[in-house]
């Protein structure tokens, strides 16, 4: 027999076993929540037509609820399927909170596949005067226009035997009910907690306040006034991938004015920036995978401003990273330190009531050698930097500096020498373990009363030289984790899923929840609010990476890496 007979059915035969085997996976696919990892929910979310373009936060879920719990529950470890349930149990009791409603019994049966939330504005009457009152509004997708008009009248008969007074109210064809409770706090204010209306048999509004609903129907009828037809979101919509479950719009000046109200009027995010590399509006595209979530995002340049152009390039990461240890709360790498502190700006605005809350890197390092110091390291490092800080210390955060050696930055180490002397500060040579280092330090005297007076030696910061690297860390144990690690010297466990994103990247920042949460819920009451209503969720929140891609003149392209846990 020829051996081309004999190959010829084997090849048939496999080709048929692969034909047939990747059917059968495509239904196995097809028949469990995986699919939405693959091919994720509904491409656009199409209730964005009722938000205003000037809402200061929209979110959209491109699919149903009750399939991304599914999703969730069947990725758990068995033995904690009980606890994901109850989890799920607590989030919709937070978000059903005084409303009578259940979500399998009364919302499930006709929802579509979207729900789509915003802030529409942190304050309805715009007088903080008399407080606030932040305008919500939801738009659900309806798939049965019956069932949801029942369950409705259902809800309102409810309410209405309880003693609510109820309002029918005709604006813009449309039917809108509410409630009205409690005493009015400024003239024309109608305090109902809910407000209702179903549009065209497709979507179900509601809102805390009738204003919001007829906000929100007016921009319907005008493509000026709402999100669907903005400029800003079909240019970032463009540069993201088609593939999401869902989507996030941030309007930064007004999310910067509803996170601090009490903040000066005057204090917005144009003075916290240079003139230019000024972003003003942001679109997040959210996709599953089975360690958690990746966000693409795309920042729009502020009106009036521009953006300094720059192409990621595929820098050797992996050289510097094995250096930072694990035990960082925050980490950063990248090419330019002093862009990293520009480019953090929004965010440390948006993060901190008064411009200085948890300290970024150089605030520590000025407070450490003085003055100065951090100012003469940005520009000291001219090549490829690591960075981080541990939140570990009550009193100030330990920071940490590794970058490759260079004629630059021996000279700027030189001067942060004479820059610590003049602030008062020794210096001397310290032996760590068999490395040489260098020493700054502060002399104090003891605290304790007590005991006969002694000097004590406060450190205020360390360098030393590892391979081709300068360390510089805020004390001696943090210098000897990069020095003299504790296992085979390898990058940082977050790197694995780093390296799984494609394309190069202009740096990256990453975030350990566990570290960073306690001081982040201290500095935003708003936070404390929905943190409280989002901790059974939050509670899975393990690490978020911030990787930042190319940046032209307008845009600023990165991706977002949130990691849970449910193993």
């Amino acid at each position: 027999m020829k051996f081309r007979s004999f190959i010829r059915p084997l090849a048939i035969a496999a080709g048929l076993v692969l034909v047939l085997g990747l059917g059968l996976l495509g239904r196995l696919t097809l028949s469990t929540p995986l699919y939405l990892i693959e091919r994720g929910g509904q491409g656009q979310p199409l209730a964005l037509q009722f938000m205003p373009k000037q809402s200061t936060v929209v979110a959209s879920v491109l699919v149903r609820p009750d399939r991304l719990a599914d999703l969730w529950e069947y990725l758990a470890a068995p033995r904690l399927r009980q606890d994901t349930r109850h989890d799920q149990e607590l989030i919709e009791q937070a978000l059903l909170a005084n409303t009578g409603l259940s979500y399998s019994r009364d919302i499930q049966p006709w929802l579509g596949e979207e729900v789509t939330a915003a802030l529409v504005t942190p304050d309805l009457d715009q007088d903080p005067a008399n407080g606030t009152t932040p305008g919500y509004l939801v738009a659900l997708a309806c798939n049965d226009s019956a069932a949801a008009q029942a369950a409705l009248e259902l809800y309102w008969q409810n309410r209405a035997i309880a003693g609510d007074a109820l309002t029918f109210e005709d604006f813009s064809g449309n039917r809108l009910i509410y409630a009205r409770r409690g005493a009015q706090r400024f003239p024309g204010e109608d305090t109902a907690q809910l407000a209702t209306t179903l549009v065209a048999n497709r979507y179900v509004l509601a809102a805390n306040h009738p204003t919001v609903l007829r906000q929100a129907l007016t921009a319907a009828q005008s493509s000026d006034l709402n999100l669907q037809a903005d400029r800003r979101y079909k240019t970032a919509l463009r540069e993201l991938p088609q593939t999401r479950v869902g989507l996030l719009a941030l309007n930064l000046p007004a999310v910067n004015r509803w996170l601090h109200p009490d903040r000066d009027a005057t204090v917005s995010l144009n003075q916290l920036e240079a003139t230019d590399d000024e972003v003003g509006w942001g679109l997040m595209s959210w996709q599953l995978t089975r360690q958690g979530l990746v966000g693409h995002t795309a920042l729009l340049a502020a009106q009036g401003h521009r953006l300094h152009p720059q192409r990621a390039t595929a820098a050797d990461w992996q050289a510097i990273a094995p250096y930072l240890p694990d035990s960082l709360a925050v980490t950063a790498l990248g090419t330019d330190l002093t862009a990293l502190g520009q480019r953090l700006k929004p965010l440390l605005a948006l993060g901190a009531p008064t411009g200085d809350g948890a300290p970024p890197l150089a605030p520590v390092i000025d407070k450490a050698l003085g003055s100065g110091a951090a100012e003469l390291l940005q520009t000291g490092v001219d090549r490829a930097y690591g960075v981080g800080l541990v939140t570990a210390r009550a009193n100030a955060p330990d920071w940490l500096v590794v970058a490759p050696q260079s004629v630059t930055l021996s000279k700027t180490l030189a001067d942060l020498t004479e820059l610590a002397r003049q602030q008062g500060l020794g210096v001397g040579s310290l032996d760590l373990r068999g490395t040489p280092a260098i020493a700054w330090t502060r002399l104090a005297l003891s605290p304790n009363r007590s005991q006969p007076l002694q000097v004590m030696a406060e450190v205020a910061g360390l360098q030393a030289q590892i391979d081709q690297y300068e360390v510089l860390a805020t004390s001696a144990a943090m210098l000897d984790a990069v020095i003299h690690p504790s296992a085979p010297r390898q990058p940082p466990t977050w790197w694995q899923q780093v390296a799984q994103l494609p394309g190069p990247s202009t740096g990256y920042v990453h975030i350990d929840w566990s570290q960073v949460q306690a001081s982040l819920v201290a500095q935003l009451p708003q936070w404390r609010l929905w943190g409280t209503a989002a901790q059974p969720a939050l509670k899975h929140l393990q690490q978020i990476t911030l990787v930042s891609g190319d940046r032209s003149d307008a845009m600023q392209t990165g991706s977002i890496l949130v990691q849970l846990s449910n193993q």
